[in-house]
């Protein structure tokens, strides 16, 4: 038995059996059984997909993966749970149980050999390691590879073409419910470190030597049986912290445009009022976002993009946002000196610069590799600088520079702070 949801494709020399295959999403050339494969999922080449839970899609599967040792030597009674937006590498091997729902937009590697386990780092990097353990970058996706996170966005909203099934298909990817796994994927690994952190701030020294690697999670919860290097915890901490700060300040700075064209002049402690910000010092609702400790088991499905009450609800995604920046930012809100809105604006212009310059250096080495590499490739592929994904988030940079500017006038910032945006 095989159901077909709304415009899913199953293509010639395709072998499937007792699978699901959820909107938009196409396999052709491989061998899929007892599976759900979810939206806008893609296997285009010769690979093997046995018992694996895929609800949310999104994801590719590589020339010769096999995604499918669910034999135990006994009965074939484990199963795969995957991540949205997961990407099997070329001739990657998959030993299960695994699960991936609380690592999205995780790349596993070309010839990987995943043994059992559960990895809750999002967007990571899994390579061959040495000593014969896999490595693990967290985060790597989002310092690095900015261009395929950038992308993805894009190219899920334009290649939609489910109408019935449109709220399986149609979430952002940086979401309440991501943001989230961030937050505890950040926190883990600032735990392992040693150092005393106040959220998303500042970070007190590390304890551990510049060579220190961390094994398993035993070490690291969530690290699965791989390996860390104190590097790769650094770069983890940075891209998690980058993100879910650049989420939570656009999220404020939607807010603030909204309230300038009418509120034009207001003191900062009434736009902070209006916002729901003026009580971020003090041990009320707002709260922070809850962190369960390494001792509390956590082994169970992610919130569904279209269960969240965010999804449908502006207000709900505001307060969620809201709650982030209260717990990332605590210092910056409790500044009794009027410069709070200005530094939160110039907080928020940096990180989306920053955003659009490594989306184009992401782009930009692979051109770099490309042209010193293939003869002629330079006339056959669009350069970084012409790219849409580089120039839309360039765009999208400078709306949040013009907006920032906007809502500083408008609104009351600081002009020392204003000639700085």
């Amino acid at each position: 038995r095989v159901v077909l949801m709304e415009h899913s494709e199953v293509g010639p020399h395709s072998f499937t059996a007792n699978a699901i295959f959820g909107p938009d999403s196409h396999v052709s050339g491989g061998e899929v059984h007892c599976t759900l494969f979810g939206p806008n999922a893609n296997s285009h080449h010769q690979s093997l997909l046995i018992g694996i839970l895929w609800p949310l899609g999104r994801g590719n599967v590589g020339y010769g993966s096999n995604v499918g040792s669910n034999h135990t030597g006994r009965i074939p009674d484990q199963e795969t749970s995957v991540g949205e937006g997961t990407f099997w590498g070329l001739g990657s091997v998959i030993k299960f149980p695994v699960d991936l729902t609380s690592a999205p937009y995780s790349i596993v590697a070309a010839g990987v050999q995943l043994p059992p386990q559960r990895i809750a780092l999002p967007f990571s990097l899994i390579t061959d390691g040495p000593g014969g353990m896999n490595q693990l970058t967290p985060g790597w996706l989002l310092r690095y590879s900015p261009y395929t996170v950038a992308r993805s966005e894009a190219k899920f909203a334009s290649r939609r073409k489910a109408k019935r099934h449109d709220f399986y298909t149609g979430w952002k990817i940086i979401r309440p419910g991501v943001v989230d796994m961030m937050v505890e994927a950040r926190d883990a690994l600032v735990r392992a470190g040693g150092e005393r952190r106040t959220a998303g701030e500042a970070s007190g020294p590390v304890s551990k030597e510049k060579k220190a690697v961390f094994r398993t999670d035993r070490a690291v919860p969530g690290l699965g049986a791989n390996q860390l290097t104190e590097k790769g915890r650094k770069i983890g901490i940075g891209s998690y912290t980058d993100a879910i700060q650049r989420y939570a300040l656009r999220g404020l700075l939607d807010r603030l445009v909204a309230l300038a064209p009418s509120q034009k002049g207001l003191p900062t402690g009434e736009v902070l009022r209006r916002a729901g910000l003026d009580r971020a010092g003090s041990d009320d609702s707002l709260g922070a976002v809850h962190i369960p400790p390494p001792s509390e088991p956590a082994v169970d499905w992610p919130i569904f993009p279209w269960n969240e009450a965010s999804f449908s609800d502006a207000e709900a995604l505001w307060r969620h946002q809201r709650q982030v920046l209260v717990r990332e930012l605590p210092s910056v809100l409790r500044d009794d000196g009027g410069g709070v809105l200005s530094r939160l604006l110039e907080k928020c212009v940096s990180l989306e610069d920053d955003h659009a310059r490594r989306v184009h250096e992401s782009k930009s080495r692979d051109d770099a590799r490309g042209a010193a590499t293939v003869p002629g490739y330079e006339d056959a592929h669009v350069a970084a600088g012409e790219d849409p994904v580089v120039l839309a988030a360039k765009e999208e940079a400078e709306r949040v520079r013009e907006d920032a500017r906007i809502v500083g006038e408008a609104l009351g910032a600081s002009g020392d702070a204003r000639s700085r945006l």
